[in-house]
C-alpha cells in the first residue's frame, strides 16, 4: 500500500472512530474543562516588564506555581500565600472559552490582566503592578 494511501485509511479511520476527538480531548484547555483545574509552572522565576518575544527586564516579581481553577463560568487562581498580593484580583474571576477548544482566559472581575491557557499547556500572565504591566509565561498539566 503506498503511503498516501495509508494516510488516506487513517484519516477516513479516524473520522469514524473517534480518533480525531480524542486527540483534541488530551489538550490541557480540554482538561481544565472536564476537571476543573490545571497545575501551571512559570519558565522564569520571576514577572518580565515585556515578554512578547523575550524577557525585556527582570521585576521584582517573583512567579510562582499555580493551580488555575475554573468551572462553566467562573475561574480563581490557588497558589502559595506570598503570591496573594498577585492573586487577589482573580478571585471569582470570569472565564471565557474559545469555541473551538484552543484557549481559556481567566479575567480579573474588576481592572486588569488575564491568565491565557493554550490548548498545548502554554500560558501567559498579563498582570497589570502599581509599577506597570509585568508578564510571566510557563506550562499547564
Amino acid at each position: 500500500m503506498t503511503r498516501s494511501r495509508v494516510l488516506a485509511v487513517c484519516l477516513a479511520l479516524s473520522s469514524t472512530t473517534g480518533w480525531a476527538n480524542e486527540n483534541a480531548q488530551t489538550s490541557v484547555v480540554a482538561k481544565l474543562s472536564r476537571t476543573g483545574e490545571v497545575a501551571c509552572r512559570p519558565a522564569l522565576p520571576y514577572f518580565c516588564s515585556n515578554l512578547h518575544v523575550a524577557c525585556a527586564g527582570q521585576t521584582s516579581i517573583q512567579a510562582f506555581a499555580f493551580k488555575l481553577k475554573a468551572a462553566r463560568a467562573e475561574g480563581t487562581v490557588e497558589s502559595a500565600p506570598e503570591a496573594d498580593n498577585v492573586l487577589v484580583q482573580y478571585e471569582h474571576g470570569r472565564i471565557e472559552w474559545d469555541r473551538d477548544g484552543a484557549y481559556a482566559i481567566l479575567l480579573p472581575p474588576q481592572g486588569s490582566g488575564y491568565i491565557k491557557l493554550l490548548s498545548d499547556g502554554s500560558y501567559s500572565f498579563r498582570h497589570y503592578a502599581p509599577q506597570g504591566p509585568v508578564m510571566s509565561v510557563g506550562r499547564c498539566s
